[in-house]
């Protein structure tokens, strides 16, 4: 019964987080439909450990995407292990530490697969409900951070990928705007509300441009890859 009780909240979050306002789609993790975006390895390698700082690249390990799913590709010798999303039919690199890692990663590595045998975004998000109701997935247990860095970070909006702003965050499970008066766009805010909510710090204007003048070249092979260009 507890378990039942715990997958019914846990779906209902999900429905909340499923219903971005305007203000927010273009950084919402949570957008719905597009397909599952495959790069070369040479190129996802490069594209996930951008959304670090670059004095962390080096040290990170990375999965790729492969037909059957995400395989270690690099060891790591720092805390972090970087990956190229597709949560929610998005696509972006996101690094995440090691309690990130530990209890965030596995779930978006499990919604690029379902998504790949064809399920759809409520079977999805039903799958995932009852991955944290059976303890496959967990909420962090202590605070952490997520780096999504790269200005190669896309997000569906009105159906099609546009890119968003570079931004860090910070894990939150079960945080709400409310509680921090958060305001997407204009203050720090909470992204995915439920057990693996982060808040979201966008990246300035000057720390914008120095991104985008750093991975240019980059950002123009990615967009080549997968039609934006």
């Amino acid at each position: 019964m507890k378990a039942k009780v715990m997958l019914v909240a846990l779906m209902a979050l999900s429905a909340t987080a499923q219903s971005p306002s305007a203000n927010n789609a273009e950084h919402n993790h949570n957008a719905h439909g597009g397909k599952v975006l495959l790069l070369p390895r040479d190129l996802e390698v490069r594209l996930a450990v951008d959304a670090l700082p670059k004095e962390l690249r080096d040290g990170a390990a990375v999965l790729v995407l492969e037909s059957d799913g995400y395989v270690k590709v690099r060891s790591g010798t720092n805390p972090f292990t970087c990956i190229v999303s597709r949560r929610g039919g998005n696509f972006y690199p996101v690094c995440f530490d090691e309690e990130g890692t530990r209890t965030i990663l596995l779930a978006f590595a499990d919604d690029a697969v379902f998504r790949m045998k064809g399920s759809s975004e409520q079977e999805i998000e039903q799958k995932l409900a009852e991955g944290f109701a059976e303890g496959r997935y967990r909420s962090p247990s202590r605070p952490g951070i997520a780096y999504m860095l790269s200005p190669a970070t896309y997000m569906l909006n009105s159906g099609k990928l546009a890119r968003t702003p570079p931004h860090t965050m910070f894990y939150a499970p079960f945080l709400t705007n409310a509680d921090i008066g958060g305001v997407p766009g204009k203050t720090a805010f909470v992204d995915r509300p439920g057990p693996h909510g982060m808040i979201i710090i966008l990246a300035g204007e000057k720390e914008r441009e120095a991104l985008m003048s750093e991975s240019q070249s980059l950002v123009d092979e990615v967009e080549r890859q997968i039609g934006l260009k």
